[in-house]
């Protein structure tokens, strides 16, 4: 095996390479104090009055049963509360920064299997930049081309927030008032729309009732729209197992990744 680099601080551990460093701290900013739950699934809330009823196993039956529902801020995050993210899928997420004079977006390929997750950090032209791969307790990372990886403990952030993508279960919080619901289609695919106000951001997420994972998300300063998120290309069908191979040829799906030396 080749050797790989073992960090010892928390955050260099948690993001490996230095300049990842600078994208996770990104990632924590970016998403909005929204880090609360490390668990990103969803669960039912016991006694959800008017949500529909949604077998766990057929995202189109939950699109369906949404459809029959009329949805509103008095019941929109019960109707969340019943959705159910797929276990296993891969997408893109760009997240685009608005400023006086311009604007800057940033990309990342995120795949999802068996408990494991990888993040690739796109260029403008879609090459691979960079690798960041959650196993367990333990994250790896390297740049594309290299031979070694960077390799320490994951933790506390949530796989959302590491790939700059808002943890949209947050809406379930006790005391958050949403200002408006309703339903709406983003790209012919049916969505549930929350606004809510945090942190001096008028936030607006479209949750998609066909995937049960977030679609969009803007984030406005008064009227002025201050960052954008929009999650495309998505599939559920389970990722290739080579892409959770570390770059000395390890395989990390089910294997015991946390004590390998």
């Amino acid at each position: 095996m080749k050797p790989y680099k073992n960090l010892s601080t928390p955050m260099l551990a948690a993001i490996g390479a230095a300049v990842l460093v600078v994208l996770l701290f990104l990632s924590y900013v970016l998403s909005s104090g929204m880090l609360h739950r490390k668990d990103t699934g969803i669960v039912l809330q016991s006694g959800a009055e008017n949500a529909p009823t949604v077998s766990s196993g057929s995202q189109m039956l939950t699109a369906q049963s949404v459809a029959d529902v009329t949805i509103g801020p008095d019941n929109a995050q019960k109707v969340i509360a019943s959705l159910t993210r797929p276990e296993a899928y891969s997408c893109v997420i760009e997240n685009t920064l608005y400023y006086t004079g311009g604007s800057s977006t940033l990309r990342c390929h995120q795949y999802m299997r068996d408990n494991l997750v990888r993040i690739d950090w796109l260029a403008e032209t879609g090459a691979v930049q960079s690798t960041l791969m959650h196993v367990g307790d333990a994250a790896y990372t390297w740049e594309n081309g290299s031979s070694t990886f960077y390799k320490g403990r994951w933790g506390e952030f949530s796989d959302d927030s590491a790939a700059m993508l808002p943890t949209y279960e947050d809406v379930l919080d006790e005391g958050l008032v949403l200002s408006g619901a309703g339903r709406q289609d983003i790209e012919n695919e049916p969505c549930i729309m929350v606004e809510f106000e945090r942190e001096a951001y008028r936030c607006v997420y479209y949750v998609s009732a066909a995937s049960g994972l977030l679609k969009q998300a803007s984030f406005y300063q008064g009227d002025t729209l201050a960052r954008q998120v929009v999650v495309s290309n998505l599939k559920t069908e389970q990722p290739e197992e080579t892409l959770f191979t570390l770059p000395n040829g390890q395989k990390l799906l089910g294997e015991n990744t946390q004590n390998d030396e």
